[in-house]
């Protein structure tokens, strides 16, 4: 095992003066897309990229600056300006004021050279894992893209399931498999079962950029056949008391990533709820910044050294047991994103599941579907 020694990384604010400078439409650097732009730190750049947020301004209080990151992620200002920055509209000539973030004193000591992988957004695995027993969570599905596994998800009716919405945005065709365990072996007590997804269904104020209202519903072509290792998440209910110290999160993720391979049987860790308020000042503590706002959409879980959700396992379920019921689990989170995967006090981010029960409820209803089989 490889042993990563960091010493601490000390954030700076420096304030820095500079003169635009305007690419040229020949411009290698930045091309016609970039045009009449400078390089900025995200947070100091309007939401559309449309002009410059002047430091103090009271817009920029409750500015859902994560989808910038995204986008920076995605590569579309990457080729331009740096990890955190964005190209910004700005007029030529104008003498603005850059505040620049340097991480100062962020070295690695280990024998490769490491990057800032641990920041990606995107999927997640389980770290600080255990291996699950076989059919000990039979709601939990598994995303198939052709042969390929993309994401998790959670059975909550025979014929639907729900994931994370950027799990099946623009993808496609899915499998769904449920009952699966070890994807390396046939000799399991009973089989897993696949179908085929007939229908997507994200939720309609889905907002890909920032990950706002992360869920989505897979209606199947037929429904699985429930057994002892294919079975039914339960969704928050009204007056149902869970315990949020002992929550699990479970899934098939990487176990580094890039260089990581996803893991053949099915781990699980436990993570505690971690109130919005505290989960806002710890990601903003960690990255973000003072003016990242995090949408009601989302809860938080974990912020324990080594115990997370990371690379590999979007759409997979958070669940909660719920009290006085030994055994009885409530789903109340989607895994959607993260920062950093297992440091202290910086907590993963999950659809907050509670939140969309109506709609999933309505949506169940137009379906002609019955919803009562998810409830507690």
């Amino acid at each position: 095992m490889k042993t990563y020694c960091f010493l601490i990384a000390f954030l700076l604010m420096v304030h820095t003066f500079s003169l635009v400078k305007c690419f040229a439409e020949n411009d290698d650097s930045g091309g016609n897309d970039f045009q009449h732009c400078v390089c900025v730190p995200y947070f100091q750049c309007k939401e559309d990229y449309s002009g410059l947020i002047e430091e103090g301004v009271d817009v920029m209080d409750g500015i859902d600056v994560r989808s910038r990151i995204l986008e920076i992620r995605a590569g579309t200002n990457q080729e331009v300006c740096g990890d955190l920055d964005v190209c910004c509209q700005i007029e030529c000539g104008k003498r603005i004021n850059i505040i620049s973030e340097v991480m100062v004193n962020r070295i690695s000591l280990d024998e490769e050279e490491e990057d800032d992988d641990d920041y990606d957004v995107f999927g997640f695995r389980i770290l600080g894992d255990r291996v699950t027993e076989f059919a000990e969570f039979p709601w939990m599905l598994g995303i198939l893209e052709g042969k390929t596994y993309r994401c998790g998800a959670s059975l909550i009716h025979p014929q639907v399931a729900i994931t994370a919405a950027h799990c099946v945005s623009g993808k496609g065709p899915f499998t769904i498999r449920a009952g699966e365990w070890n994807w390396e072996t046939n000799t399991e007590p009973l089989p897993h079962q696949d179908k085929r997804a007939r229908k997507i269904i994200p939720h309609p104020h889905y907002h890909a950029p920032s990950l706002r209202n992360d869920i989505a519903l897979i209606v199947l072509e037929s429904p699985f056949t429930l057994t002892r290792n294919v079975g039914l998440a339960c969704l928050p209910f009204r007056g149902v008391q869970i315990d949020e110290r002992r929550c699990i999160a479970t899934g098939w993720g990487k176990n580094s990533y890039r260089k990581g391979s996803y893991q053949s049987t099915l781990k699980k860790v436990q993570l505690p709820i971690v109130p919005n308020r505290k989960c806002l000042k710890s990601l903003q503590d960690a990255r973000l910044g003072p003016h990242f706002a995090l949408h009601r959409s989302f809860l938080c879980a974990g912020g324990e050294k080594d115990k997370d959700t990371c690379k590999g396992d979007g759409g997979s379920p958070l669940v909660c047991p719920v009290a006085g019921r030994p055994g009885k689990y409530q789903q109340v989170g989607v895994v959607s994103w993260g920062l950093t995967c297992g440091l202290h006090d910086t907590p993963g981010v999950y659809v907050n599941v509670a939140m969309f029960v109506d709609w999933i409820d309505f949506t169940m209803f137009v379906l002609g579907l019955d919803s009562r089989v998810y409830k507690v």
